[in-house]
């Protein structure tokens, strides 16, 4: 018999030994000790190790940014442009600052470009939604002449490839980090950035 919470936990804690020892330094009996299950019931769950990796990496594929990010609230703010993307851009740090995200990132930086089955993991498919998202809010921007008359796309890349980089430095560790600093760092560039673009 298969126990959903039993399949959630594996993913979990595989989770846990991917981001540290990467996809070929993480094993399933480490997994199934971590669950606290026997090896051998592991495969009532999932075929493979590689069939594990693929569930994590499909659970993060299904996730909306959008939802998480974009509230009626936050989009109430668009009149006021400038606390609009300080807002968005805190808010993005508050979701990159949970622990899964911070072992998702990390696991995803490790294993770039492995391929695993048919899947070959990519940071550029993980941003691209976040870049969408950007392209679409400058593309209103640009044509309601609140900014000026940029390519909305160059302007999703400049927004959002500091933000990235952000993350990466700050958020992929499991230590606790200032969050502080890192929301300072975050207002500056959206300060930097929206000066340079506002009308």
């Amino acid at each position: 018999m298969k126990y959903p919470n039993t399949k959630k936990l594996i993913t979990e804690k595989a989770l846990d030994y991917f981001s540290n020892n990467g996809y070929v330094g993480a094993s399933i009996r480490q997994i199934a000790r971590a669950v606290g299950i026997r090896e051998s019931a592991i495969y009532n769950h999932f075929k493979s190790k590689e069939e594990i990796f693929l569930a994590i990496l499909s659970d993060y594929k299904s996730k909306s940014l959008s939802t998480k990010i974009l509230s009626d609230e936050l989009l109430d703010e668009l009149d006021n442009p400038e606390k609009f993307l300080q807002d968005f851009a805190r808010k993005l740090v508050e979701f990159w600052n949970t622990p899964k995200e911070k072992k998702f990132i990390r696991l995803l930086l490790m294993e770039q470009f492995t391929k695993v089955g048919s899947v070959e993991l990519s940071v550029t498919e993980y941003v691209n939604e976040l870049r969408a998202i950007c392209r679409l809010i400058f593309s209103e921007m640009v044509k309601n002449n609140i900014a000026k008359k940029y390519d909305p796309e160059i302007l999703a890349e400049q927004f959002t490839a500091p933000l990235f980089l952000i993350r990466t430095e700050h958020l992929s560790k499991d230590e606790q980090v200032d969050i502080k600093n890192v929301y300072g760092i975050v207002s500056k560039h959206v300060n930097f950035f929206w000066n340079s673009i506002k009308l």
